[in-house]
């Protein structure tokens, strides 16, 4: 499969005491052939579905990089993959969009496990997009 795109919507609310204000409880991050990159973090600012933009970030990475990261998504794609689903964490959803602009979309719960081959995803975005506190696929 040939990716354009990936955006991942992680979002950590979850059963137990209510965020403050300023707790980001919810982040968007896209991903482009092009090498661009899209981060947004919400805060839980007026309360649930009231979030208010805590941050956002964007940039260019090295081709390489995306195109690495585009490869593993693709064999994500590919793979049936069993997911975690758990009712007293986060959630996360993801889109991914091919060249001939077909979307496939993904969901599970923030509990990680995401992966393909020996190869966590999650960890693995982590290391090579360079924003601090990444949910991706686990909190």
């Amino acid at each position: 499969m040939n990716i354009q795109k990936i955006r991942i919507t992680s979002n950590n609310i979850c059963y137990g005491p209510e965020p403050f204000s300023t707790d980001e409880v919810e982040q968007h991050l896209t991903i482009s052939a092009t090498g661009r990159v899209w981060f947004t973090g919400y805060n839980y600012g007026g309360g649930f579905g009231k979030y208010e933009i805590g941050r956002k970030q964007q940039f260019s990475s090295e081709k390489i990089t995306i195109n690495e990261i585009l490869n593993l998504f693709s064999q994500y794609c590919e793979s049936e993959q069993l997911l975690c689903y758990a009712t007293d964490i986060g959630i996360w959803e993801m889109e991914i969009t091919d060249t001939e602009n077909k979307k496939y979309i993904f969901k599970g719960s923030l509990c990680g496990g995401v992966s393909v081959g020996d190869t966590d995803l999650t960890d693995y975005i982590r290391k090579h997009i360079p924003i601090d506190g990444l949910f991706v696929f686990s909190s």
